[in-house]
């Protein structure tokens, strides 16, 4: 669209014809960012439940370091409730969605290391009952360090 003066109005000055203004448009939130780690907090709660049904049937009841549907319910719950936060696309909610998400990996990442030392290593069964807790704290540190990395992204720092 190109517009011309109207007759008697003065010219435009010479560095400034022909240049386009600039104008940036910027989403509250980076979708990509937000999305990816929301998915992984949903992951990460299937993850814990799924691990806790499936140790539910093969660990006997009074085995020391098997999970228990209570202690996995408020984690899980965090979790999801981050992945709701986050899916809102808010300036606002969503970054309090990421903090949520983190505080729900460091709860998961918690119980997994209470079991894993509650966990007694008779050092004749390798990799023993202690891999599923042990890969556990693992996952909760990934996903902890997704959601305190993409805090600042969304945020406009990076």
């Amino acid at each position: 669209l190109r517009m011309t003066p109207a007759i008697g109005a003065p010219a435009r000055p010479s560095a400034v014809r022909g240049r386009a203004a600039s104008v940036s448009v910027r989403a509250a939130v980076d979708p990509t960012i937000a999305y990816a780690v929301a998915q992984q907090d949903l992951f990460f709660a299937a993850v814990v439940a799924g691990e806790c049904a499936y140790q539910q049937g093969n660990l006997p009841a009074d085995f020391k370091g098997r999970p228990e549907f209570k202690d996995i319910a408020l984690p899980c719950g965090i979790l999801v409730a981050s992945f709701l936060a986050i899916q809102t696309d808010n300036g606002v909610v969503t970054p309090g969605g990421l903090i949520l998400g983190a505080a729900g990996c460091v709860l998961a990442g918690k119980m997994f290391l209470d079991r894993f030392d509650a966990i007694e290593d008779d050092g004749m069964d390798w990799p023993g009952p202690r891999v599923f807790p042990g890969t556990g704290i693992l996952f909760a540190l990934f996903a902890l360090l997704a959601n305190v990395e993409a805090l600042p992204r969304i945020m406009g720092g990076v």
